[in-house]
């Protein structure tokens, strides 16, 4: 399929909205100039560490009993962990481009993986950082749409790496070797001042390279080891034509999906033993990391933040890897603190977004916050009593891809219920509560509309309170990507992802 001239318009003019929302908000940002230490105490160095695609629910140290990640449940028992983090787009370059802000998608113009940068003027963490002195610099991923302004980046290099035949690796992991090395080496010299370091580890990313190379229906793959059990929302209590159309179609928006389509129960355990694996993979690379600082004149003066840009559908509602689906398992991150002046073994169940993370660290080291975020410093949460004013809310939005369609979708959720928003159509509101693996959606439920009545408001009062251009954004669908009877394993055919890059390979998209 070719990419039509309607699809590329609608795709221009949502961009464009988008981006001009997030010109007007850049324009009103904090000058630079503005930006200092606000008192002379020593500054405290930050190491910033992070994983890509990992789930909250496939981390040892909250819970998860079939996944080995020893270094990060280390980090855990010696920092304090936040168990009800949710990140802005549940896709790596618009989340990226959110926590290096400290604003949602929808402020900072970045609206899928083909996207413009942000705005020039808009500041960044870097910025902020380099600004107060510090030296700022960052290894491994970028994918950042200019939100990684006011770093020094090293390369992404690819280094050969030895792999099992049963989990292959690509570009993912061997980037990882290369950035694991770099961290290495600057954590061993002498540091005559504070730095801001920044890690972005791939895995278990490479788990996307993994269903390509495991497409469709297989038997077993030898060495592939023990298989984890499938988790307990891997069949939902309600039927596909109870989700929205994006939900009941995913197999045909998203390559992953596409792939895995027709995959039985067999070959979506061994999905989850391989998604582990490279979970592991991650958590080695972690540990060198942290030995290394350990090792270095900053071991007792640096403080350690732990979180990924999103998490894995992990087989929940038979859904693989990530893309505009809200669950738990793909927006709910890790997010952990450990190091001076922050309280050990403990833990938070308060809301919090990836966006607080410029305003918290920001607040840790005395620097003036830019006016206008979407995030807070969760630094008073840290006293164990919650500010009388902390948001009863979190968001999550979604607008495109790789604009093949475009299905511009939000999540509220409250502490507990969650609700999305399709603008194609379709709705879902959870009670989290009560049935914390989302297996049955109450929006079509006559007993639950009083509760839908007031979810709907509470989502408007955010539109309006955050300038959210949700209502006013376009839809496009091919009707050729939704032309079966609904649910994955009747998918026939190729899938838009698949003909993005059959257009890109053919140079007719740019």
């Amino acid at each position: 399929m070719s990419i039509s001239r309607r699809n590329f318009i609608k795709s221009i003019a949502g961009a464009a909205a988008t981006t001009t929302a997030a010109s007007a908000i850049a324009s009103n940002s904090s000058s630079l100039s503005n930006t200092k230490q606000r008192t002379n105490e020593k500054p405290k160095n930050i190491l910033i560490i992070t994983a890509d695609q990992l789930s909250r629910h496939a981390v040892g140290g909250y819970g998860n009993k079939d996944v080995q990640t020893p270094s990060i449940d280390q980090l855990i028992r010696k920092g304090t962990r936040f168990n009800s983090a949710y990140c802005a787009y549940p896709l790596c370059g618009p989340s990226r481009a959110s926590f290096w802000t400290g604003r949602l998608p929808h402020q900072n113009g970045v609206h899928g993986n083909n996207s413009p940068d942000i705005p020039e003027t808009m500041t960044t963490l870097g910025e902020l950082f380099s600004e107060a002195g510090y030296e700022a610099v960052h290894f491994g991923k970028r994918h950042d749409f200019g939100s990684l302004k006011g770093f020094d980046c090293s390369e992404q290099v690819e280094i050969d790496l030895e792999a099992p035949a049963a989990f292959p690796v690509n570009y993912d992991s061997r980037e990882d070797v290369y950035a694991e090395q770099k961290s290495v080496e600057y954590l061993a010299k002498k540091h005559d001042k504070p730095f801001i370091m920044a890690v972005d580890f791939n895995n278990p990313h490479n788990i996307c390279g993994w269903v390509g190379a495991f497409a469709g229906p297989h038997n077993d793959i030898p060495g592939i080891g023990p298989l984890p059990p499938l988790r307990d929302n891997f069949e939902n209590q309600d039927e596909i034509t109870d989700r929205p159309p994006a939900i009941q179609y995913m197999c045909c928006t998203h390559h992953r999906m596409h792939q895995a389509a027709h995959w039985n129960e067999l070959n979506y355990r061994q999905y989850l033993a391989a998604y582990y694996h490279y979970t592991k993979m991650g958590d080695d690379s972690i540990s060198k990391v942290l030995n290394a600082l350990q090792q270095s004149d900053a071991a007792d003066n640096t403080l350690v933040v732990f979180f990924s840009d999103h998490g894995d559908g992990m087989g929940s509602h038979r859904l693989v890897t990530k893309f505009n689906y809200f669950y738990e398992e793909t927006t709910n991150v890790p997010f952990v603190l450990a190091g001076p002046g922050i309280p050990v073994g403990k833990q938070n169940d308060e809301l919090v977004s990836l966006c607080d993370l410029v305003p918290t660290l920001c607040d840790y080291a005395n620097i003036e916050v830019p006016d206008g975020l979407y995030g807070r410093s969760v630094l008073p949460l840290l006293t164990g009593e919650t500010p009388a004013d902390w948001r009863d809310a979190v968001v999550s939005q979604w607008y495109t891809s790789r604009e093949m369609t475009i299905e511009p979708a939000r999540m509220y959720r409250t502490k507990t219920h969650k609700y999305t928003v399709y603008q194609e159509g379709g709705e879902e509101l959870f009670d989290i509560v009560n049935d914390p693996g989302e297996t049955r959606n109450l929006a079509s439920d006559p007993t639950a509309k009083a509760l839908l009545d007031h979810y709907r408001k509470a989502f408007a009062t955010y539109t309006q309170q955050w300038v959210d251009p949700f209502k006013a954004l376009a839809v496009y669908v091919d009707e050729e990507w939704r032309d079966h009877e609904p649910g994955y394993t009747n998918h026939e055919g190729a899938c838009a992802i698949d003909a993005y890059l059959e257009a890109k390979a053919a140079g007719s998209h740019t």
